[in-house]
């Protein structure tokens, strides 16, 4: 049998030889070759992911200042990139392999006009890399993302104070916020801050503070460098599920003829020094909320950002967080009727549900995924009363607080584990 395989072989033609012996060599050639197209490119000794065809966000890194870091991170497409003024910065294209550049929007006035630049992509292993200085003007731009490649050189700051307002165009892109820097001035104990020209007023120092606390964390009372400008646009910026920057800002406090509160959405200022850690902390503390069966869409919020002059002015405490832009007031509100709603669930509005929403920041604290810092509960009477509310703030060390009424009827009480927090020195 052997040998008859053996002869039938030889008689077969030189063509058939040919055609097989192609076929078989082909097959490792296939296989090499599907292994290559899995494989990055190498193009002049960088390695270049496989082509992607959408793009999932940006990754932006500030490369002229180390301590700017904290304004580095992922955003995806219809997030916001808050940046100083004339930073340099570097963006990558995600996911690695995505053709396409970020570029400057149709419009009158420009990125580049207004002082900044945006170079051509350069590929690397982690997609298409461009480094760029933002705007010196404040205000709020758009880039648009190129497939085409094709530079079109024009932009415009849909919200700086001085230029015209543009909507912003559908076109998938990255909106960038430029913020302007604060200029101080520092007599004996106070700094005395402006922002645009405008005076916001004084801080004092905190090495002198009278709160002990406040001394032996001086470092985390430094008077605020960068602010938002708070144009309408600006304003109106997502930070989160129906979560806008103008938020962050105190309301005016009003009351009518009779000494009822009224109720507006008037701010105080026109300006806000951005704290990334502060809307982080919110945007967690509502997904914690929702995944503990609290029924809410949004935080609504009683005081963000003061400026030290009406700080003053509403009785604030001197080193109140909300000097700093990383303290806010808030309660949940779902029926809209300036009430704090019925979190646990016992018929009543009050501190308890004030509790609700301050054990859930505790839970993130102790976690390790947010900054710590104050957690007070407040509870109030009267129909004019938002009935409780609880202040959360950024500060960087922990402290507890709780107080029902005011005045002459103030009242402290304890609802965190007394082992967790014991100082006497609390407050705002």
């Amino acid at each position: 049998m052997v040998q008859q395989l053996l002869d039938s072989f030889k008689t077969m033609p030189i063509r058939a030889w040919l055609i097989g012996g192609s076929v078989v060599a082909a097959i490792p050639l296939a296989w090499m070759l599907a292994v290559v197209l899995q494989r990055p490119v190498v193009r002049e000794g960088i390695s270049i992911a496989p082509i992607a065809t959408v793009v999932n966000g940006w990754s932006v890194e500030v490369t002229s200042d180390e301590s700017l870091k904290s304004f580095n991170g992922f955003f995806a497409p219809g997030k916001t990139v808050f940046l100083p003024a004339g930073v340099e910065f570097s963006v990558v294209a995600q996911p690695a392999g995505v053709r396409g550049e970020l570029d400057e929007s149709g419009g009158t006035t420009s990125w580049s006009q207004c002082g900044g630049k945006i170079e051509t992509g350069l590929n690397t292993p982690f997609g298409t890399r461009q480094l760029a200085r933002a705007p010196l003007q404040p205000g709020l731009y758009h880039l648009i993302f190129n497939t085409n490649l094709v530079t079109t050189k024009t932009a415009i700051p849909v919200a700086a104070n001085a230029f015209s307002l543009t909507p912003l165009p559908a076109t998938l892109g990255l909106d960038v916020l430029i913020l302007a820097e604060s200029e101080t001035v520092t007599k004996g104990e106070k700094t005395t801050l402006k922002v645009n020209g405008k005076t916001v007023g004084a801080y004092l120092d905190p090495n002198k503070s009278t709160v002990k606390r406040v001394r032996e964390h001086a470092s985390n009372y430094q008077v605020p460098r960068f602010f938002a400008s708070l144009s309408p646009e600006a304003a109106k910026i997502r930070l989160g599920p129906d979560f806008e920057l103008g938020q962050l800002v105190a309301f005016m406090e009003e009351h009518d003829k009779d000494g009822h509160k009224i109720f507006t959405t008037n701010r105080h200022t026109d300006v806000l020094p951005l704290r990334i850690e502060l809307i982080e902390k919110l945007i967690k503390l509502r997904e914690r909320l929702r995944q503990k069966g609290v029924r809410m869409t949004h935080f609504a919020v009683t005081s963000g950002f003061r400026t030290p002059d009406y700080n003053k002015q509403i009785g604030g405490v001197p080193f109140s967080r909300h000097c700093y832009g990383d303290a806010v007031d808030i309660y949940i509100d779902e029926n809209g009727d300036h009430h704090m709603d019925d979190l646990n669930g016992d018929g009543k509005v009050d501190r308890k549900d004030g509790e609700v929403i301050a054990n859930a920041c505790r839970e993130l604290e102790l976690e390790g995924a947010v900054v710590p810092g104050g957690i007070g509960v407040y509870e109030w009477g009267g129909d004019d009363s938002v009935r409780s509310h609880v202040h959360i703030d950024c500060r960087g060390y922990v402290s507890r607080w709780g107080q029902s009424g005011s005045g002459k009827f103030k009242k402290t009480f304890r609802w965190w584990p007394a082992a967790e927090f014991q100082e006497t020195e609390n407050g705002e």
